[in-house]
């Protein structure tokens, strides 16, 4: 009785430890937060390796192993199952509402501007979004982009990494981040937020977006050797979330998952429009594998202010993420006001 005993224990001590490192503490050393990207599906090979392993002929002496391994990893799926920002729940009074208005927004990584800028052009034109945020993408691909839509009279803004201002021109393809917004949006006031990330974040508010502040961030690449400021980066973008009051709409690559503990502050003051829509599951990275088998790295997360009607998953040619496309309504000024 003790040895099947001691080798579920064994087998289920393991699979915590791989897939739910936050028991051990260990969850935001490097290299659990990559692991903790792709727990999901860890959980569900590990699962089914153990159910095969323990079901081959003369397999007996791993059953206890393999029943440990296979209650880990049920633990770890019925544990990332709920998480903060996908309890599906909505502010629905915003839906319809004559004290809302639409919002539409996509966000496309474009892969240091190796996406295909036509591909994207024909997005913009099908889909008119008020915003667009496009990450890893400097001046170059904007321009190349716009000659595309010169006709729509949007208008792009790169923000420089390091730099306390937004450029006009001469910030090239290097990994920084862009936005475009829609003449319907009117005289829009575009701001850089920080000096010291990789890729510059931008505030997007007034014009027509009222008391509405879009925000288009891309923290740190979660690596290995840059941990550190990939949890950075998320402590800044809670910081920046939570001590705003006015409606908020956070678009960007986060390079995180929900289930990522260095993005729960986050989430506690914004929730995440692909979870209210079922989306969540569906992977934005790597685009070159089936949308089942990546992860949700790319976001829209929105306030309690702004309501979510759809969301969204578009394969972009040429990039190695797909792009979110999500339909909002924000409240008008004074609903904001009152919210």
């Amino acid at each position: 009785m003790g040895h099947p005993v001691l080798r579920a224990t064994a087998g289920a001590l393991v699979a915590t430890a791989v897939l739910l490192p936050e028991v051990l503490g260990v969850d935001r050393t490097p290299p659990w937060p990559i692991v903790t990207a792709f727990r999901r599906r860890l959980a569900l090979g590990t699962a089914g390796v153990a159910a095969v392993a323990a079901s081959r002929p003369g397999a007996r002496r791993d059953v206890g192993l393999g029943a440990g391994l296979v209650a880990g990893a049920a633990l770890a799926v019925s544990t990332v199952r709920h998480r903060p920002g996908t309890d599906g729940s909505r502010d629905g009074s915003l839906d319809g509402s004559p004290d809302s208005e639409p919002l539409c927004v996509l966000s496309a990584n474009v892969w240091i501007g190796r996406a295909d800028p036509e591909a994207l052009a024909a997005v913009i034109r099908r889909e008119r979004p008020d915003v667009v945020a496009l990450l890893e993408a400097g001046d170059r691909f904007r321009h190349r982009l716009a000659t595309r839509i010169d006709d729509l009279g949007y208008r792009g803004w790169s923000a420089a990494p390091g730099r306390a201002e937004v450029e006009a021109t001469g910030a090239g393809d290097h990994p920084c981040t862009t936005v475009l917004a829609a003449p319907g949006l009117g005289d829009v006031s575009v701001r850089t937020l920080t000096r010291d990330t990789s890729s510059g974040w931008i505030e997007l508010t007034d014009g027509a977006l009222g008391e509405v502040r879009v925000l288009a961030v891309h923290p740190t690449v979660l690596l290995p050797r840059r941990t550190h400021e990939w949890r950075r980066d998320l402590a800044r973008l809670a910081a920046l979330v939570a001590d705003d009051p006015r409606p908020t709409v956070v678009v960007g690559d986060l390079n995180a998952t929900l289930e990522h503990h260095a993005l729960q502050p986050v989430l506690r003051h914004a929730r995440s429009a692909a979870a209210e829509t079922g989306r969540d599951r569906v992977g934005t990275w790597p685009a070159g594998r089936p949308r089942r088998l990546g992860v949700a790295i790319d976001h829209v997360l929105v306030s309690a202010a702004v309501g979510v009607e759809a969301v969204e998953v578009l394969d972009v040619p040429g990039s190695d993420h797909r792009a979110l496309l999500a339909r909002l309504r924000r409240p008008r000024g004074a609903a904001a006001r009152r919210r």
